[in-house]
């Protein structure tokens, strides 16, 4: 992973990265209102997925690349559902950066290096 390429080490801070800012953000809205602990739930699978799919392309995993593309679009269509359902602004901010990450992801999941990495000089 060292002499991976930046694109590869951008997705996989932006994949583990982008989810604990989420789970971070359930934390501090179940301990300052009165949520449900349920309210963590979707950023600990979002964490984990996110962990899995950056562990598989710390492993040189190719089949991680179209997991990764699966849990990237998930978790960007969820937070832009999340930046169209929210009525505070701060929530709206969050939402919007998180689904530009995930975008992001996937942008660098499908680039050159990233294949270079994964596949070898075969792609």
């Amino acid at each position: 992973m060292r002499q991976a390429a930046v694109e590869v080490k951008v997705t996989v801070w932006l994949l583990l990265g982008l989810g604990l800012a989420y789970l971070a953000l359930g934390i501090v809205i179940v301990a300052t209102s009165e949520a449900s602990p349920r309210t963590v739930i979707l950023p600990i699978a979002s964490v984990i997925l996110g962990g899995l799919v950056a562990g598989g392309l710390a492993l040189r995993m190719p089949s991680s690349r179209f997991f990764g593309f699966g849990v990237a679009a998930l978790l960007a269509i969820l937070h832009a559902f999340l930046l169209l359902g929210s009525t505070v602004i701060w929530f709206k901010i969050f939402s919007g950066l998180v689904a530009a990450g995930y975008v992001y992801t996937i942008v660098l999941l499908n680039s050159g290096p990233m294949r270079r990495y994964l596949y070898g000089a075969t792609a």
